[in-house]
């Protein structure tokens, strides 16, 4: 579905391990989450680019966990999504799942899937990592409770 939804100049990768570890989610919400993150990153490439979705097995360990006050040690499920579009400012990352927040033209969005995408995976219990550079597209870290 996601292939049918962006356009064509726009490259889709894809890297899943083969052995995946189970997560308990709802999968309507899991795939709200992919659309929501895998949308704002076609608006961030108007003229073309590439977009890639990793999925893989990683634990978390007590250091870790510190550094990340949503995170737990545990075992997770890593969902990367990565692009080459035009990157946020530190301002815009600070602020992108704010409801409402956005940063796309009057009737281009209504600011609320980055929120939604925070409140689905804060309620399986992950966390969400987000870096970007003006110019160096983002990349969105969802990490999803095994159990």
């Amino acid at each position: 579905m996601l292939k049918e939804t962006l356009p064509r100049s726009i490259k889709l990768e894809y890297d899943i391990e083969a052995e995946l570890w189970t997560i308990s989610a709802d999968p309507t919400q899991i795939h709200q989450v992919l659309m929501n993150v895998c949308l704002n990153a076609r608006d961030a490439m108007p003229d073309g680019g590439t977009l890639s979705i990793q999925v893989g097995n990683v634990s978390i360990d007590d250091n870790y966990a510190r550094m990340n006050i949503d995170a737990s040690p545990g075992s997770y499920l890593l969902l990367t999504v990565t692009d080459s579009g035009t990157g946020m400012s530190t301002d815009v990352v600070n602020r992108i799942f704010d409801p409402f927040f956005t940063t796309k033209d009057v009737g281009k969005g209504t600011g609320l899937g980055l929120a939604t995408t925070m409140t689905i995976v804060k309620s399986h219990d992950g966390f969400i990592n987000v870096y970007s550079e003006p110019g160096k597209g983002y990349k969105v870290f969802d990490l999803f409770a095994v159990g």
